[in-house]
Order: C-alpha cells, then structure tokens, then sequence
C-alpha cells in the first residue's frame, strides 16, 4: 500500500509539473509575441479617452438555425444599444468573434449612438468558418437585420482574422449592408488551412517543445484542422473557391476596406495581394519555407483575392509603416474593393497578424461615418456576380449555404428563409433605386452568364413577389 501511495504521489506531482510547465511555457510565447485575446480578434483595449460613460443595454439572443447536416441548433448572440438612443440606429455587426466590450472600437461605436451585435463565441466554433459557423453567422446577420430600432440603411460588418474571413464571406453572399471592414482576412482557405497551417506546424514538429520556433501556430493550428473536414476531395477546386472569399471575389456589391500586414505569419498577405510580398522571412523561418501562393495549386487556388475581383472596382496601396507604427484614419476609396497593406517587413516567426514590434491602431470611424451618411441606398451597387450568385441560392444551389425542406421553413437554413430574404434584399434595392434598373440588371446577369432558364424562371417569380 505503501508503494501504491508512493507512486500516486510521484505521478501528481508530476502532472501539478507538466500543467505549470506548460502554462508558464505559453504564458511565456504570450510575453515574447504579443500574443493575447486581441491578437485574434483585432480588437485593441481601450484608453481612457474613448471610453463610454453612458449606460448600456446589453441583451443575449438566440439564433435557431439548420445546419448543414439538417439539424436544428441553437446558438447566441449579444446585442448592446445605448440605453438613451431613441428611434432606427445604425449597427455595427461583428462577426464569428464576441465584441471585446473594453476595446477601442467597441467604446467607439456605443460612443457615437450605434449599436453592436457579435456572436458569443466558445473555442469550438474557432476553426469551423467554413461549415455551420458560417451559417450560424448568416443567420445571425438576417436576425438583426430585421430588429427593431435598427435602421436597415445603415449596417455595417467588422471583424478580424477569421472574423475578417466571415465579414467578407457576409459581404459577398449577402446584400443590405453598407460597409464592410476586413482586418487580416483569410481569403483563400485552401492555402490558409491546408498549405500554410501544415507547414508551421511542420516547423514546430522538428524542433524541441522548449524552443518552439512559430509559437503562435501552437496555439491555433489544432482549433482550424476540424475545418478540413469539410472538404473531403482535397482536390476540389470548386468547393475550396466557393468556401474562399477569393471564389466569390466579384460578388461584393458595397463598400469594403481590407486592412493586411506583409509580416502577417498567421495570415498571409500573398493571398490578398502579390505585389508586396517579401521573398524572405526575417531569417527566424527555414530556408524554403513558402512565404506565398505557389503557381500548382488547383483551379483558382493559386490566384490572389486581388487577381479574382473586378479590376474596375478594387484600389490596393500600400503604407510603409515608420518604426513599424501605425497611426492614421484609416484610408478607403470610392471603389468597392480598397486594399490596404501596410509594410511592416517581412514575415516573421515569432509574430502574429504582424511582425514583432509593429503597434499603434487605425481610425475607423471617419469611414463608417461616411459609409452611414450615404446610406445603403449610395452605397450599393449590383454586379452581376451577385445577381447570379443570390439566383442559385434562390433555387437551393449553394455550396455555402446549403437549402433544406421539410425540417422548418421558419428557420434560417430552410429553402423558404433564403428565398424571402433575397425577396427582401432586390425589394430593398428596388425601393432605393427602381424596378427597372433591377431587372434591367439581373437580365443581363443572366444572359451573360450562359445559365439555363431556370434562372429566367427563379427571377420572375422574384419579381411577382416585388411588385405584390
């Protein structure tokens, strides 16, 4: 009995070692990376500057949705109003990502009278962006786009990361919002998750656990790997494309500013843009490491999300960054597509959405404040990619959101829910502008687009429900 003691004694001690060891050990790539909440997230914590002192109502929502699989679940979100502001207020959605209630940006958005909705977020949706979270966070947006004391011409989408990911995926499969912000994106899944994810995770698997060279990677990789499941033929270009903001990068049809960081070892920035890409890593990666795209990858899925868009709508710069700080009102054009990329230097082992060092935040708010004056009714713009896309969705052929019957036709992820919000969204656009120029537009979609008539047949029915 003795010995039995003895040796239960030894093994917890040595697990009360190895849960110290590997909190400190973390804690300690934290300290060496910057490596927190808001390095995920995006979100800076507020100074005491812009704090907000009024009160806030802040309530919890649930959000009944079917999933892919065909099952009913329920997840929340959680909504804040100033509590003095009367009548439609504008809203700030951010999505996949909770809203950090002490971040800049959120102390911001109350400050100026709006309200803001964001999921609650639990560690088991982080790498499912492109399954039932993206659902989940479509239907989200469907919900409070119907509240009340919204006003429906002023919606805005912000997020981060693989917030970043499901604003731009939001922006191009919906309509009805009048501006978007995408920080750090990831916009070509099959590069982002299967290419660049395994190979830091390779780096890290030959080296010694004290000494782990992408720390940041040790900390995400396992919570994306899930979202492989998804995709079952790794060799299918088209579903890799369509779950890729990059497969649907013509389909943005209001205003959205993408704000990416050459350092970015989470993210990389060649999937944005190539222009800017540095062909060497700080020396903190090893020799041959792909720091971009490589050119044999299937289908599109070598292409940047800059090469797919409409080069009639997209205006990219680039900021070199003194001292690597950032400090301006964030720039925007008058194009649907702005990209900025500010050069912080090359990619680097040891950091996050930017390299080492670089700190200091952007103004957002003169852009949403412009983008809320004009309203949805300036500020959208039909493409005929999204007319074709938003048809599809009407005859239940989404990859992204895929169409169920005879579950419940009152819940987002039924056949029914798609069709009356795309009902909703051409009457919205037909009410800011005129039927005419709607049909005039989505006929010409579809005569260019080479599709069968059942796009003819799904657009009339479209426009007998506007016109009743």
């Amino acid at each position: 009995m003795k010995t039995i003691g003895k040796t239960l004694w030894v093994i917890l001690c040595v697990i009360i070692f190895l849960c110290t060891f590997v909190t400190s050990t973390l804690t300690g790539f934290a300290g060496k990376t910057g490596i927190n909440a808001g390095s995920f997230t995006l979100q800076q914590e507020a100074v005491e500057a812009v704090r907000y002192e009024g009160e806030i109502h802040k309530e919890i929502i649930d959000i009944q949705y079917i999933t892919n699989e065909g099952n009913i679940e329920t997840r929340q979100i959680l909504y804040y109003r100033p509590a003095d502001a009367d009548g439609d207020i504008p809203l700030i959605f951010i999505p996949h990502y909770a809203a950090e209630e002490n971040s800049a940006d959120f102390q911001s958005y109350v400050s100026h009278g709006w309200a803001v909705a964001s999921p609650v977020f639990q560690n088991e949706y982080n790498g499912v962006l492109t399954g039932n979270d993206l659902v989940f966070n479509n239907a989200a947006l469907y919900t409070v786009r119907h509240m009340e004391g919204i006003d429906h011409q002023r919606i805005a989408i912000v997020g981060g990361s693989a917030g970043g990911y499901m604003a731009l995926m939001l922006s191009e499969l919906q309509m009805g919002t009048c501006a978007t912000i995408a920080n750090s994106p990831i916009a070509n899944v099959y590069y982002n998750l299967y290419v660049h994810f395994p190979a830091c995770d390779e780096v890290n698997r030959n080296a010694a656990f004290w000494d782990i060279p992408i720390p940041i990677q040790l900390l995400v990789s396992k919570s994306f790997r899930v979202n492989l499941d998804n995709f079952p033929d790794k060799d299918d270009a088209e579903r890799w494309a369509a779950l890729s903001p990059l497969g649907m990068a013509k389909c943005f049809s209001s205003s959205v500013v993408i704000n990416h960081y050459t350092g970015d070892i989470l993210v990389p920035v060649d999937q944005i843009t190539k222009r800017y890409t540095y062909t060497e890593s700080d020396g903190s990666l090893p020799d041959g490491f792909p720091l971009g795209l490589e050119s044999d990858y299937p289908g599109i899925l070598s292409h940047s999300l800059e090469e797919e868009a409409d080069p009639a709508e997209i205006s990219t710069e680039r900021y070199v960054l003194e001292n690597q700080h950032v400090d301006m009102d964030m720039p925007y054009s008058d194009r649907l597509l702005t990209i900025n990329i500010f050069d912080d230097g090359p990619m680097s082992a040891k950091g996050s959405h930017t390299a080492p060092g670089t700190n200091g935040s952007m103004d957002t708010i003169p852009y949403l404040e412009e983008m809320f004056s004009r309203t949805l009714s300036d500020t959208e713009k039909l493409t005929s990619g999204k007319m074709i896309l938003l048809l599809e969705r009407y005859l239940g052929n989404s990859i992204q959101l895929p169409a169920h019957e005879g579950i419940n036709d009152t819940l987002y992820g039924s056949l029914a829910i798609y069709r009356q919000e795309i009902i909703d969204e051409f009457t919205q656009y037909a009410e800011d502008h005129s039927l005419e120029e709607l049909d005039h537009t989505v006929v010409t979609a579809i005569e260019d687009s080479g599709h069968d008539d059942s796009l003819r047949t799904a657009w009339q029915e479209i426009k007998e429900a506007i016109v009743k």
